[in-house]
């Protein structure tokens, strides 16, 4: 009942539902795990299209942005419950130097985005057990 009347007041405060953003936030859900070969990347994204998404690298950065849309936004519903956050999302990870940001493949099905980078030749071979004395 409480929910219900925080979104009347907000709704009052804002006004009208006019932009393709409302309160509400979309912070997508991630995994992330690493096995002999890569990096896996997982990421939660129900109900976003493939052209409203963005991978990028910048740096030692990966990037993952985009916007999920309110089909309902300005068809003149009051919602009883929202749980679903809608709107601009953004995540940034570094990413480790042992793996190497030119091989990165992304994939997007059954609202799952899942991005593997493979293991840096080079960097593994850096890697050495330091003897505690």
């Amino acid at each position: 009942m409480y929910n219900l009347k925080f979104q009347e007041v907000m709704g009052f405060l804002l006004g009208p539902e006019s932009t393709e953003e409302r309160l509400g936030v979309c912070y997508p859900s991630l995994d992330v795990y690493e096995n002999a070969n890569e990096l896996c990347i997982e990421v939660e994204l129900p109900g976003v299209s493939q052209e409203e998404m963005n991978v990028e690298v910048v740096g030692r950065t990966l990037i993952i942005s985009g916007m999920k849309r309110d089909n309902l936004v300005n068809k003149g519903v009051r919602f009883i419950r929202m749980e679903r956050g809608f709107g601009k999302f953004r995540r940034e990870l570094d990413i480790p130097d042992l793996f190497d940001l030119e091989k990165v493949d992304a994939r997007f099905s059954d609202g799952v985005l899942t991005i593997r980078i493979a293991r840096s030749e080079n960097k593994a071979k850096l890697i050495k057990r330091i003897t505690i004395e």
